[in-house]
């Protein structure tokens, strides 16, 4: 990052402190400079890695943290501006062009990893985890246009900044009192398809660093298809049917298998229930944008005096055996909407070669492991134990997390287990 860059970006900052009337304007100011600052650097053929130009960025990055409390801390309508930000035209009166807007969200992780698997390792490093930017259209009184772009190419101690394909890219029409239901929508396009209880909450509101392995080894699935979306009677309703074939930066063609997916999310029991199912034909082939051929999913989400509660458990074939587990998540504030307590238990169980996960460990211990030329494991059953912080300074808009989470993985052909360190940074507009 060359000197004028950082001059400019150390003079935004300052400038907060000494103008309290700009704070909303500057603190969002300064991330747009950020961005433009590494495009640049990107631009000028000097891809950005973060190992290696750590303390820069790094720096950059806690500055800007810094200016996002203290503005926080000025008082005024900054969480407010924060999210509605990115609202650049609203008009329902308009009979062509009802609503414009962009949005983007930046996550950034380090962990600090110990265990022992076919040998003993330890390691740290960080990790930009998303860097999202998209735009959405309402036109028409009825249609709705969406891209989203994923701009982070390298990963663990490899921070790049690039194009990496669409995250999601749809087309949609949607009405109420439509199609029989109370309202409605179809669309086309690329789509994330949610099993699960944790995988159905934003990435930008999950209150983990990362989900549970149980999760992720039926989750990041972006296939192309046709999708509904109803409700009716207070049950919430998706449809879904997507072709099996992989692309990996947006629309795929139909040149595979088939999948088909259905979701229903209802009140019961004091709380809210979620059931999920996934077929894929051909979808362990090589090729195929699944790896499983089935998957089911049960979720309760409720609020129990102080304390909400999430429960999920999920049963799939993968086609070489089945992978079944249990995760249980209760959170609480310490501090009303400012400090929250999280606990996860996860417990998940393979039959066969499929392994808990894929790679029988999470995504922290994984990268430690396999950068310190250690085994990533292979067992039949993982437990993990995650306890953890969360400092909203924004609601989910800004946020600061910090966690510790302990796991095994046993009875396969290489045990592995270990201590994670978390601590990340949330943000999104």
């Amino acid at each position: 990052m060359d000197s004028s860059c950082e001059t400019f970006l150390i003079s935004g900052l300052a400038s907060l402190y000494f103008n309290e009337s700009r704070d909303a304007f500057v603190t969002i100011k300064n991330w747009q400079i950020l961005k433009i600052c590494l495009e640049n650097e990107h631009h000028t053929n000097h891809v950005i890695y973060m190992n290696q130009k750590k303390n820069t960025l790094l720096t950059t990055i806690g500055a800007l943290t810094a200016s996002t409390l203290v503005a926080s801390a000025s008082g005024g309508d900054w969480a407010e501006t924060l999210k509605s930000a990115g609202k650049l035209y609203s008009n329902s009166d308009n009979p062509y062009i009802q609503e414009v807007k962009i949005f983007g969200r930046a996550h950034y992780q380090w962990n600090y990893s110990d265990g022992n698997s076919d040998q003993n390792f330890s390691g740290n490093g960080d990790e930009l985890r998303r860097l999202r930017f998209g735009t959405s259209v309402k036109f028409l009184n009825g249609f709705k246009a969406l891209g989203r772009i994923n701009l982070e190419d390298g990963g663990f101690r490899n921070t790049a900044l690039d194009y990496d394909g669409f995250d999601e890219l749809y087309l949609e029409y949607g009405k109420k009192d439509f199609l029989g239901f109370d309202s409605a929508a179809i669309a086309y396009g690329r789509y994330k398809v949610a099993v699960g209880g944790e995988e159905h909450i934003s990435s930008k509101k999950i209150k983990t660093v990362e989900r549970s392995n149980i999760n992720n080894r039926f989750g990041a699935i972006r296939p192309t298809g046709v999708r509904l979306t109803a409700e009716k009677n207070g049950v919430e309703y998706i449809a879904g049917i997507f072709s099996t074939t992989a692309d990996d930066e947006a629309l795929s063609d139909w040149s595979d298998g088939t999948a088909f997916y259905g979701s229903a999310t209802f009140d019961a029991l004091q709380g809210s229930i979620t059931a999920d199912f996934l077929h894929a034909d051909s979808g362990t082939d090589a090729d195929s944008a699944f790896n499983f051929d089935w998957v089911t999913s049960l979720s309760y989400s409720a609020t129990y005096g102080d304390v909400d509660l999430l429960t999920q458990a999920t049963y799939g074939d993968t086609g070489n055996g089945n992978v079944y587990g249990l995760v249980i998540l209760p959170s609480t504030f310490i501090v009303p909407e400012k400090l929250e307590a999280v606990f996860r238990y996860q417990w998940a169980h393979a039959t066969g070669d499929s392994g808990v996960p894929q790679s029988s460990s999470s995504r922290g211990l994984r990268r430690v492991a396999s950068n310190e030329g250690a085994s990533t494991g292979s067992g039949d059953d993982n437990h993990t134990f995650y306890l953890g912080l969360n400092y909203y300074i924004a609601d989910n808009n800004a946020k600061v997390m910090i966690g510790a989470e302990y796991e095994n993985t046993s009875g396969g052909t290489q045990d592995i287990e270990g201590y994670t360190l978390w601590t990340g940074f949330r943000a999104y507009f």
